[in-house]
C-alpha cells in the first residue's frame, strides 16, 4: 500500500496568493513541481497532507493510477482537495518516502510532523 501526500492549498491560502501575498505552502509547491527533490527541505513535509492510498507497492503504478485514472478501483481518496499525482508529490511506501521528480522518484527524508 502506498500513501500519496500532496500540498493542498486552503481557500484562504488561494485567496492570499491571488492577492499577491507570499504563501509558504504555495512557494514550496511551485519549487518542488519545477525542481523536484533538488529543492526539497524535510521541514516542507509539514505542508503536506495525505491525499490517497493506492493498493500497490510499485511507485510507477501508483503514479499511473492517480494520474491517468485507469484503475480507480485501486485508489482511495482521502479528503476533497486532491489533484492528480504530479511532480512534487510524496509517495510513502513501508515507512520510506519518495518524491515524484521530473523523471522517476527520488528517496527523501522527511521531518516528522
Amino acid at each position: 500500500m502506498i500513501t500519496i501526500h500532496q500540498i493542498q492549498l486552503t481557500n484562504d491560502q488561494i485567496d492570499a496568493v491571488n492577492a499577491g501575498e507570499t504563501v509558504p505552502a504555495f512557494e514550496a509547491k511551485n519549487k518542488l513541481s519545477i525542481f523536484g527533490a533538488d529543492k526539497f527541505d524535510s521541514k516542507m513535509f509539514s505542508m503536506f497532507t495525505e491525499a490517497y492510498t493506492v493498493a500497490t507497492t510499485r511507485l510507477e503504478q501508483a503514479f499511473e493510477w492517480t494520474n491517468l485514472w485507469n484503475r480507480q478501483d485501486m485508489v482511495e481518496a482521502i479528503g476533497d482537495r486532491n489533484h492528480s499525482s504530479s511532480v512534487g508529490d510524496i509517495f510513502e511506501l513501508n515507512g520510506e518516502f519518495f518524491l515524484c521528480s521530473n523523471f522517476g522518484f527520488k528517496q527523501i527524508k522527511v521531518e516528522a510532523v
